[in-house]
């Protein structure tokens, strides 16, 4: 168990206290590699870390951090066990509600998502994935939001049907919300969208949510990949006004 921070540390200065963040995997080495990833970004502190549900445990009580990203096959357990990552999110959930749970892992079982997503956590990303989706996953549970990465190659029939669907749903748009939909796949602020269809930030915040809504997706992230699958940045035309 490696302990650097305290609660509080960080705070009293002007710039916005950083998330602070406990890793729980039992491998050193990718622990260690994930602690030099998010220390190096602005805006996130790595201030413990542990290979077990237990130790994890305590540190989250003693640190009150943040966020907790944790593996799901932890070393005092099995995945089912009771020290389990997946007990842990339960426990942790249960204790301090307040917590961000993002599960990173490499167990890509049906129903893995959805399960720990009754148990607590915020968040389910494959380790397969990348340093900007970890950082958006990231971005999501700690806006209070439900994140999940979806591997279209692992589950092709299925990802397939979900095409279809969300096709479907998306004929059923309203021209403004076709814009608003456009602009987010294409990379547009939302300052900067509210500028382009004259409306104010948080009608273009109202909109955005709306849309996430009529498509049945969980996050800002998977409607913009959606966008972006449906067509929406052909051309990469600004949107009209």
């Amino acid at each position: 168990m490696t302990l650097t921070g305290a609660p509080g540390a960080g705070d009293g200065g002007s710039e916005p206290r950083p998330y602070r963040i406990i890793l729980v995997d039992p491998q050193r080495l990718f622990r260690q590699a994930l602690r030099a990833l998010l220390d190096a970004q602005a805006g996130f502190s790595v201030v413990g870390e542990t290979g077990s549900a237990a130790e994890a445990l305590e540190l989250a009580g003693a640190l009150k951090p943040d966020v907790v990203v944790t593996e799901l096959h932890l070393a005092d357990g099995s995945q089912a066990g009771e020290n389990s990552g997946s007990a842990l999110i339960g426990t942790l959930h249960s204790r301090l509600p307040e917590v961000a749970i993002l599960v990173l892992t490499s167990a890509r079982a049906r129903d893995v998502a959805a399960a720990v997503r009754r148990a607590g956590a915020r968040g389910y990303l494959l380790k397969e994935h990348g340093r900007e989706e970890l950082l958006r996953a990231l971005r999501e549970v700690t806006a209070g939001r439900w994140y999940r990465s979806i591997t279209p190659e692992a589950c092709p029939r299925t990802a397939a049907r979900d095409d279809r669907y969300l096709n479907n749903r998306a004929a059923y748009l309203t021209q403004r919300q076709r814009q608003v939909l456009r602009s987010v796949a294409l990379g547009y602020r939302t300052r900067e969208i509210a500028q382009m269809l004259g409306v104010s930030v948080r009608a273009v915040h109202r909109l955005r949510e709306r849309l996430r809504l009529a498509l049945r997706l969980n996050s800002t992230a998977e409607l913009t990949r959606f966008a972006v699958r449906a067509g929406f940045t052909e051309g990469a035309a600004e949107p009209a006004r």
